[in-house]
């Protein structure tokens, strides 16, 4: 089922992947719905090329974060932004974190964590039929239990005001519950496209975790974007993946 919008926009699709593990049901999924971009948190670099041939996806972009220790050493992992059209621009913003995007991630603290990370914005601008849109994707610092603390609210500050007056749909893992202090920032900035039905972007059998209640996955645009047909679907990796079709609004619509 392929989820082209044709000569309108373009159907985007975001999930954050959890490296390797889910690969092949990732691979499914996107060849099922056939998004025009897809953006991607925790892919490991040497997936990439693969994933955007499997899906046919020829435009690629991978912005490391660090190099998750596993027992085969560590892998570089980071995000990424996959398309069928070119890109007629890309770039990296980066806002927090200690991180070169190439050290290996200490997992020891939180603070720890933030230390050996990189975290940058992806941002790329296709062009489809005459219309250009600006496509960005982002993994947000963790904290343990869902907390607010205070690298997060420094990195918030940072991200708002490098994306100040952007035109843009900005998706991603913001590890951030929706309801709390750094997603209402966000959502105060730019309009929160995850329809309220949803409570959860954790997948409830895939997540380590189990079942929790935590929409922590966002897709958010400037008022110039049209974003319909936003959907979660579980059974992808241990977050849910996120599809949505992305349109233009008019400066008449803009200005209502």
């Amino acid at each position: 089922m392929s989820m082209s919008l044709g000569r309108r926009g373009l159907a985007l699709a975001c999930i954050n992947i959890e490296r390797s593990k889910h690969l092949s049901r990732v691979m499914t999924f996107l060849r099922a719905h056939a998004p025009d971009v897809t953006c991607l948190q925790e892919v490991v670099a040497d997936d990439v090329d693969l994933l955007g041939e499997q899906i046919g996806s020829p435009y690629r972009m991978f912005i490391p974060m660090c190099r998750f220790p596993e027992p085969s050493g560590g892998r570089l992992t980071g995000i990424a932004i996959l398309s069928r059209q070119a890109f007629a621009s890309s770039e990296e913003i980066y806002y927090a974190g200690g991180g070169s995007g190439r050290d290996v991630l200490d997992r020891s603290s939180e603070e720890a964590r933030f230390r050996t990370n990189r975290y940058s914005v992806g941002l790329v601008v296709v062009a489809s039929h005459g219309l250009s849109f600006t496509i960005a994707t982002t993994h947000f610092p963790w904290s343990d239990h869902a907390r607010t603390l205070d690298f997060q609210r420094s990195a918030c500050d940072r991200l708002l005001d490098l994306l100040n007056c952007r035109s843009l749909v900005l998706c991603g893992d913001f590890n951030a519950p929706r309801g709390k202090e750094i997603f209402s920032r966000l959502a105060t900035r730019w309009t929160d496209h995850i329809p309220p039905a949803h409570t959860t972007s954790l997948d409830p059998v895939l997540h380590r975790a189990g079942s929790l209640q935590l929409m922590v996955d966002g897709l958010f645009s400037t008022s110039d974007y049209d974003v319909t047909g936003v959907t979660l679907h579980q059974g992808v990796s241990d977050h849910c993946a996120i599809t949505a079709q992305i349109g233009k609004r008019t400066r008449r619509e803009v200005a209502r």
